[in-house]
Formats: C-alpha cells, sequence, structure tokens
C-alpha cells in the first residue's frame, strides 16, 4: 500500500454507469451527494466525483463492467492496487476506478457489508455499527429516470459523522421531504453514535409538526 498521490477526477455520468451495468445482474445504486439529488429530483449542487455502492459479495463483476479499467482499493488516505478474485475485507471498503493508470480517477465504489443468504447479502449492516440494519430491499429507491440510489436516512446516517457544511444543506433539504418514520429511523440510528447530534433535535421537531406520513 502507498500514499495516494494522483487525486484528478473526471467522474463518468450516471447514464453511462447505468449503460454499463445494464446487461449484468447485479445490484449497485448511486451513493453521495447523487444520491441526494435523485431523492430530491434535481441536482442540488455540483459533484467533483461519482459514488457507488454495491455489497462486497459482488465486487468481482467490475472488472466485467468496466472491462480493462484500472482499479485501487483505498483506505485512509492510502491505496493499493486492486485485481479480480483479490480479497477485500473489512475495514476496507472503497474502490477507485479508471480507464487507464494515466486517466483521472472515474468513479468510486463504496462496498457494503451485510449478513449472508445463500451467498449473497440479505440484509445491510451499517460499517459503523452492526446493530443498525435494514432489509436488502428496503435500502435502495428508484428515482423517475430508473437510477436505484441509496435511500436518504441511510446516506445522512453515512454524512453525519462529518457533518460538513454540504452535508448540514442536504440533511435540511431532505428533511421535510422525508417521512415521519424516515425521520424516526434516522434520528434513532445518529443518537446511537452520538446522542447530542444537532440533527437529531431538527428530525424530532419536524416529526412534531407532521403528525402522518406523507
Amino acid at each position: 500500500m502507498s500514499p495516494l498521490v494522483d487525486a484528478r477526477w473526471d467522474p463518468i455520468s450516471v447514464d453511462a454507469i447505468a449503460n454499463r451495468f445494464a446487461s449484468f445482474d447485479v445490484d449497485w445504486w448511486v451513493a453521495g451527494g447523487r444520491a441526494i439529488d435523485l431523492f430530491l429530483g434535481w441536482e442540488t449542487r455540483q459533484h467533483n466525483d461519482l459514488d457507488l455502492e454495491m455489497f462486497r459479495s459482488d465486487r468481482d463483476i467490475l472488472f466485467d463492467v468496466f472491462a480493462g479499467w484500472d482499479f485501487y482499493t483505498v483506505s485512509e488516505g492510502a491505496f493499493s492496487k486492486w485485481e479480480r478474485g483479490a480479497q477485500i475485507a473489512p475495514p476496507v471498503f472503497g474502490i477507485w476506478g479508471r480507464p487507464t493508470p494515466n486517466d483521472p480517477w472515474a468513479v468510486e465504489i463504496m462496498l457494503a457489508d451485510g449478513d449472508m443468504t445463500d451467498g449473497a447479502a440479505a440484509t445491510w449492516r451499517f460499517r459503523r455499527d452492526n446493530e443498525i440494519s435494514l432489509s436488502r430491499s428496503l435500502l435502495t429507491a428508484t428515482s423517475q429516470t430508473g437510477i436505484r440510489y441509496c435511500i436518504p436516512e441511510v446516506q445522512l446516517l453515512y454524512k453525519s459523522k462529518q457533518s460538513r457544511p454540504k452535508d448540514d444543506v442536504d440533511m435540511v433539504r431532505c428533511l421535510h421531504r422525508m417521512t415521519n418514520s424516515q425521520r424516526t429511523w434516522l434520528a434513532d440510528a445518529i443518537r446511537r453514535g452520538d446522542p447530542v447530534h444537532s440533527w437529531i433535535r431538527l428530525l424530532e421537531s419536524a416529526n412534531s409538526m407532521q403528525t402522518n406520513d406523507l
């Protein structure tokens, strides 16, 4: 493993990603800030990279979806060449890909973990707290354009750790678009790691103003 020295990005489009995956029977979904955009239905800001997510057990199919591409695992500012069949064990969960070693990075794939049934993940578990989980079928939603994305309460849970200004903005934009049950789930999940997190009060206040799920 060596330090990450090339951080240039030229992200591939979501449509191009969807076209590449179209002929493969594997679950994948958009994550990060673009997942928030897909939930809201509009592009909230310019994104400098593209985050996808899939289950760790499905990772090797990336060598077929992106045939010939250059892949590295990335963890804590260092990266390591990744070849087909090589193990990627927790806590490493990030993969960066680019068409050739001379190109900017084009996609980041985040590896999700969960409980396995018949060789496939049936339940997603939050990597920072395995007691937080969801059925695989509930982890994603589909946009009006047919793109699957990480549901907002899970994406905001990931974002809550750093809670940067842009994450706070994402939270506010989603706040009144989520249902009571989504806000409750997110508040309870955040509280497990940070009982005084500023988002908890916002989520609970929104629920007190809206007594019925929309």
